[in-house]
């Protein structure tokens, strides 16, 4: 086995040997505390379970790849690019009195199968866990049938701390029925921050709201194949590394230079075509360089 993966969206694809699963490394004088999501978004709610661990232990989040593949979704781009995980999880350092957040992806497959008694053993006797903290809403075990409040009882019994915390209100206004957003027509809008919400921001260009949810701007990560320099790039949206924004366009900022930048998502007859970015002031021009271009969108135009 080359290692642990490190997390990715909960339906990325998972390739390591998973043949022996190695248990968390434990921080020096303090126990290994998990958080249990997806984490696709990497939202404000997702925080606050970071930093409920953070109070208990070692904070790390613990979600599962390839279940798109196992249960047959359709695949998405994730919200936050695998790339920029990293980045987020040292933000969320801050608010966690310091501790740095780890990450760990389980292959979907080796769970799968498993009661939600055995599930909670795996995550003390193969990962070396001492706590544990979930939303309200999680659900576990074979065809999810353990609850939040059967995760509290069986970590009693087994000795685990278990810490449920609610689900973080968006407190965003709805306009319409049947919490559907006159703007996000096409998308079911919870009404907590999830990240169901966050994508339906972005599939109707909302990327102001999206921001709001995720706690930050969502960064759009396109990938880049040569060093260029100037006012202009063009990309197609399969060089998307992470999920973009409805047609339209919108004002964003460079993430190394913090140039303001317009960022414009086109269409044909068939759908999304390309994204354009270029600098909102003909006078500034902005360096793109490595493998990834980065750019923070702040507003629809």
């Amino acid at each position: 086995m080359s290692g642990p993966p490190v997390a990715a969206a909960a339906d990325a694809k998972v390739t390591e040997d998973t043949d022996v699963i190695e248990p968390i490394p434990q921080a020096p004088g303090e126990k290994t505390v998990v958080c249990l999501g997806k984490f696709d978004a990497m939202h404000r709610g997702h925080r606050e379970l970071a930093v409920a661990a953070s109070a208990m232990g070692a904070p790390h989040l613990v979600s599962f790849g390839g279940m798109a593949e196992v249960l047959g979704w359709q695949p998405k781009l994730p919200i936050t690019a695998d790339s920029d995980r990293q980045r987020v999880l040292s933000t969320w350092s801050e608010t966690c009195n310091g501790k740095p957040v780890g990450e760990r992806v389980i292959p979907f497959k080796d769970v799968r199968q498993m009661s939600p008694e055995a599930f909670v053993m795996f995550l003390k006797e193969n990962l070396n866990v001492g706590g544990i903290v979930a939303g309200s809403d999680y659900r576990f075990g074979f065809r999810a049938s353990g609850t939040s409040d059967d995760l509290i009882e069986l970590g009693k019994k087994h000795g685990l701390d278990v810490h449920i915390v609610e689900l973080l209100q968006a407190e965003e206004d709805v306009d319409g029925q049947n919490g559907k957003d006159s703007q996000n027509p096409d998308g079911l809008l919870t009404p907590q921050v999830s990240s169901t919400r966050v994508r339906a921001c972005l599939a109707s260009g909302d990327v102001e709201q999206a921001g709001r949810l995720l706690g930050r701007a969502h960064r759009l990560v396109l990938a880049m194949n040569e060093n260029i320099k100037g006012d202009g790039l063009t990309f197609p949206v399969t060089g998307c590394l992470n999920q973009y924004p409805a047609v339209g366009s919108y004002r964003g900022e460079t993430c190394d230079e913090k140039v303001e930048v317009v960022v414009e998502v086109t269409e044909n007859s068939i759908g999304p075509l390309s994204i354009a970015v270029y600098a909102a002031d003909d006078m500034k021009k902005f360096t793109c360089g490595g493998q990834t271009f980065e750019v923070d969108l702040l507003e629809k135009r």
